[in-house]
């Protein structure tokens, strides 16, 4: 049998370290198991980690603007009653109705799906959902286009949108189905904030 000294295991190569390790379990032999992984645990901390990638400017936006889109979701939250339990009591008898989170999971804005397949640098909203109406406050930015040319807007259906315009006539939806028939468009998000408070309050106070 051989005598696994310290040496002679921190001259094995990995591949042969773990399958010593692997026979050392099969075959029970506990103080040997814990010989080969402390020497595997030491050559792993000895291993240059990956670096992550930093973060782009893009990257930075978004992040920054998905923060502040759920900050008004948030404040939108407090004031009217936005829970899903409430928009399915409020939209019972509408077909295929399907509550909206009002943000993404990770607490953030959600992703759109424009910049999901690809069409858009950004494309982040918050969105509410009652009956068939669906209004949404987002942030877009085209590919290719300085960060300061990004706009917000809000979708809503016209019947609650003052001044809305077709979707389609103020920005490139890329052929994409809008969630709503009209939208307006602001470059600072507190405009955008006002105009969605304005719409929730029509379908949600």
């Amino acid at each position: 049998m051989v005598d696994w000294t310290d040496d002679r295991i921190a001259a094995l190569s990995d591949s042969d370290l773990k399958n010593l390790l692997a026979n050392a379990e099969r075959k029970s032999v506990d103080d040997l198991i814990l010989r080969c992984q402390a020497e595997l645990e030491k050559r792993n901390a000895l291993k240059p980690r990956k670096a992550s990638k930093p973060r782009t400017e893009l990257k930075d936006f978004e992040h920054a603007m998905s923060a502040q889109l759920a900050d008004v979701g948030k404040r939108m939250a407090e004031k009217y009653d936005l829970s899903e339990e409430t928009a399915k009591a409020k939209s019972e008898g509408v077909k295929g109705f399907r509550a909206h989170k009002l943000v993404g999971s990770d607490g953030h804005a959600k992703l759109g799906g424009l910049q999901r397949a690809g069409f858009v640098a950004v494309d982040r909203y918050i969105s509410y959902r009652r009956g068939n109406d669906i209004v949404s406050l987002g942030v877009f930015l085209p590919k290719d286009q300085e960060i300061s040319e990004h706009k917000f807007f809000v979708i809503a259906p016209q019947s609650v949108l003052d001044r809305g315009e077709p979707v389609d006539a103020i920005r490139d939806n890329h052929g994409q189905k809008q969630s709503a028939d009209s939208g307006l468009v602001f470059k600072d998000i507190e405009s955008a904030a006002a105009a969605f408070d304005n719409v929730l309050a029509k379908i949600a106070a």
